[in-house]
């Protein structure tokens, strides 16, 4: 029993030293595949604090600018507040001023209308005082009451300033003494038109007869024409009236009174 124990050992031990050379290079590489691992890790461990480092900078960089950018807030910040008063300030000087020109421009209408009222009285007096230094109106064939223009321009002045009782009379009297002047058949157009806005028909139809008669060529013949339809019609008149308006398109037929006159059916 033990012999054949010592030749068992004694045959491994034979395999064991025939096989020692494959055995050491099998360390060999192990050692190189080892060596290579170690030389990896190395210069995995060297780029990884490489990494850290870039990493590290960055967020450095990060940090400072992110420290700049709350300075300049903070400063923007304390400039707000620094402003907003004065901002208020000024809002408050322009709500005054704004206040200050409603002010401004009240009291120059006020003014303005103080002025027309002025102007108003001033033409009164002055009418006042002509019609005082004005010789009478005598009989007919005394003196002339005032010159032409004169007369003419104070009868204007009275109808625009709401007098037409008054305007009547003058350019009645400027008809009676200048009826053969360049202006006269204005006037007589005028006697008709004030008789006609105060509704005194009859009389504002016998002035536009005058001054169809007396001036037949002039420029105001149509709206007689027509302004004496329009009386006839309200004296209730009906044929007279369409006689009228027929006058004035057969003799106007391409005036604008002629276009508003139209003759009604039976």
């Amino acid at each position: 029993m033990l012999r054949r124990t010592g030749i068992a050992l004694m045959l491994a031990a034979a395999a064991m030293a025939a096989d020692k050379p494959n055995l050491d290079n099998e360390i060999k590489e192990l050692q190189r595949d080892v060596a290579q691992l170690q030389e990896m890790v190395k210069t995995l461990q060297m780029s990884m604090e490489q990494r850290v480092t870039a990493v590290t900078a960055q967020v450095q960089g990060i940090g400072a600018s992110l420290e700049k950018m709350s300075a300049a807030v903070a400063s923007m910040q304390k400039g707000i507040e620094q402003v907003g008063p004065a901002v208020s300030a000024q809002g408050g000087r322009i709500q005054q001023t704004t206040e200050s020109l409603n002010t401004l421009h009240q009291a120059m209408a006020d003014l303005t209308a103080s002025v027309n009222k002025l102007q108003t009285q001033l033409g009164d007096v002055n009418n006042a005082m002509k019609a005082m230094s004005a010789p009478p109106v005598g009989p007919p064939g005394s003196e002339k009451p005032a010159a032409a223009a004169d007369l003419i321009n104070n009868a204007q002045g009275d109808e625009s300033g709401g007098k037409p009782q008054l305007a009547l009379q003058e350019y009645s009297d400027f008809v009676k003494f200048y009826g053969d002047t360049p202006m006269a058949n204005v006037a007589q157009f005028k006697v008709g038109y004030l008789h006609f806005q105060m509704k005194n028909y009859p009389a504002a139809v016998e002035a536009f007869d005058i001054l169809a008669q007396r001036y037949p060529d002039s420029t105001r013949v149509p709206d007689a024409l027509l302004l004496k339809r329009k009386s006839l019609q309200a004296m209730g008149k009906s044929a007279e009236a369409a006689a009228a308006c027929q006058e004035l398109r057969r003799k106007y037929a391409a005036s604008e009174q002629a276009k508003q006159c139209v003759v009604a059916r039976r």
